[in-house]
């Protein structure tokens, strides 16, 4: 562990580490799994140390319980008061995620205060991340989707910061689902063979969808460079033409007037951007 990392986390207080953990979850749902076994693991070393020692030891240790039991209170009050309520879990049922993801662009589009549209954007993360939690990737691409194209329709300019806030808080969760559901394979009974878990169809729509956010943010001018990580991560052999058709089409339609007077970094920059992008994808 770094030397800085660890002087933040002994000066940190418990109110803290508990955020830590909750962020870390949210972010990387994976490791939820991980950190639960290591408690379980931790808390049974715990125990059959205390096995070993005397029975003058055993009140001790019982009074140390108690006091670490009066720390740490898991009554639930605390906690509620300090942090959200984590998000409920949903079944697997695609009827029902359908219909959760028609309501979410209903709200999505009815154009409300930034408070509730805040809100509305925070759930949808919070119910897709739930979703990974219990191996439902499709429903959670769903919703990830969603939350994509309803940002590519910039509806209002100042909804369209809000969205961007919002992808970047769950781009961690979005591009581990992509790498894994692009890369996993599932057994076709039809074919007697392996099949990608996403269909190249799907995948090609994600391809186009990440590329043209890439685009907008270009736009804005923000400086993106996990988004054409993530487009190469996932992309298949077979997508490449389909890559090229797409940054080959935006750089014919830059403007190549040599001789104006007026320069748009703008469009410069972009141009560079699709250049780049263009020279990393490998040779079909």
């Amino acid at each position: 562990m770094k030397p800085e990392l660890e002087q933040h986390l002994q000066n940190s207080s418990k109110e803290h580490l508990m955020q830590l953990l909750q962020e870390l979850a949210l972010r990387h749902p994976v490791l939820l799994t991980e950190m639960i076994s290591i408690l379980e693991g931790l808390s049974v070393g715990a125990r059959y140390s205390a096995s070993q020692d005397g029975d003058g030891e055993e009140a001790s240790e019982g009074s140390n319980e108690e006091e670490a039991t009066e720390d740490w209170d898991f009554s639930g009050e605390e906690q509620d008061s300090a942090f959200p309520p984590p998000p409920a879990l949903f079944p697997l049922d695609q009827t029902s995620s359908r219909q959760r993801v028609e309501e979410y662009a209903v709200r999505l589009s009815q154009r409300e205060s930034e408070q509730t549209l805040l809100a509305d954007l925070t759930n949808l993360v919070e119910e897709a991340i739930s979703y990974i939690g219990q191996n439902d990737a499709k429903s959670a691409l769903d919703l990830f989707a969603l939350l994509i194209d309803e940002r590519l329709l910039e509806r209002t300019p100042a909804s369209v910061s809000l969205y961007d806030d919002v992808i970047d808080a769950a781009m961690y969760s979005l591009e581990d689902l992509l790498s894994e559901a692009s890369s996993n394979a599932i057994f076709d009974a039809n074919s007697v063979a392996l099949s990608p878990l996403l269909t190249p169809i799907v995948r090609h729509r994600w391809l186009e969808r990440l590329f043209t956010l890439w685009l907008k943010r270009l736009d804005l001018h923000r400086l993106e460079e996990d988004l054409p990580e993530i487009i190469l991560d996932m992309a298949w052999s077979e997508d490449i033409l389909l890559l090229r058709s797409l940054v080959q089409n935006e750089l014919q339609r830059q403007p190549h007037n040599e001789h104006a007077n007026i320069v748009d970094f703008t469009r410069q920059y972009r141009g560079k951007a699709l250049e780049k992008l263009l020279r990393e994808l490998p040779h079909p």
